[in-house]
């Protein structure tokens, strides 16, 4: 308000450039709140959060400290592994929650066999998930890079082709992920995929909490 009484004896090309910097700073603020109240930061998500026909959801594990995994680590001994911390932890459980404030309660979810990715997956809170050894990191040995890629479009493709009744949801890797849909992500981002009839990646959107 005081800043409006000085605009009067002001010139009107100043008066212009007032109001142009109020309506940016303005927009600005609505934008902020937007993106605070909806993790969608693209702004783009438009009617039901997955359409079962050709939709999916894939994240990356939520937040584990530290940078890969031991030189000696097992799949069957978590200890041996990168595990999610304290906010990794808490991290999924609220990606879960937003899911049901989506109104999805029922999700088929695969999972890389990695113990943070599995224990991601049952955070969420959509019950035991599916473990599928194509969605392993291959971080470490890039060998595998192509032939999992593939496991992982075959599979999309056979998913769809069955006509699923409850979105899937697919809990993997950065290295898998950027692999097949072509995207960086951040631990705990979720994208939302648009599939071909062949299961490879069409449009992506993405949902960072």
């Amino acid at each position: 308000m005081h800043l409006h009484r000085s605009l009067p004896n002001a010139a009107p090309a100043t008066r212009r450039k007032f109001a142009k910097a109020l309506a940016g700073l303005t927009t600005g603020l609505l934008w902020h709140r937007l993106v605070a109240a909806n993790p969608d930061v693209s702004g783009r998500m438009q009617g039901p959060l997955v359409n079962l026909r050709d939709q999916f959801l894939i994240m990356r594990h939520a937040d584990a400290p530290g940078f890969s995994d031991p030189e000696s680590m097992r799949l069957d001994d978590c200890s041996s592994q990168r595990n999610l911390g304290e906010r990794g932890k808490r991290q999924a459980i609220e990606v879960g929650d937003w899911l049901r404030r989506q109104g999805i309660e029922r999700v088929h979810v695969w999972s890389s066999p990695w113990c943070r990715c599995k224990d991601t997956a049952v955070l969420l809170g959509f019950g035991e998930p599916h473990i599928k050894d194509f969605l392993g990191s291959f971080f470490r040995d890039p060998a595998p890079s192509a032939a999992y890629t593939l496991a992982l479009t075959n599979a999309l493709k056979s998913w769809f082709a069955a006509g699923p009744s409850m979105p899937l949801l697919v809990v993997t890797h950065q290295v898998n992920i950027s692999a097949y849909a072509g995207r960086s992500v951040a631990s705990g981002e979720m994208l939302r995929i648009k599939a071909t009839n062949k299961g490879q990646a069409q449009a992506v959107e993405s949902i960072r909490f």
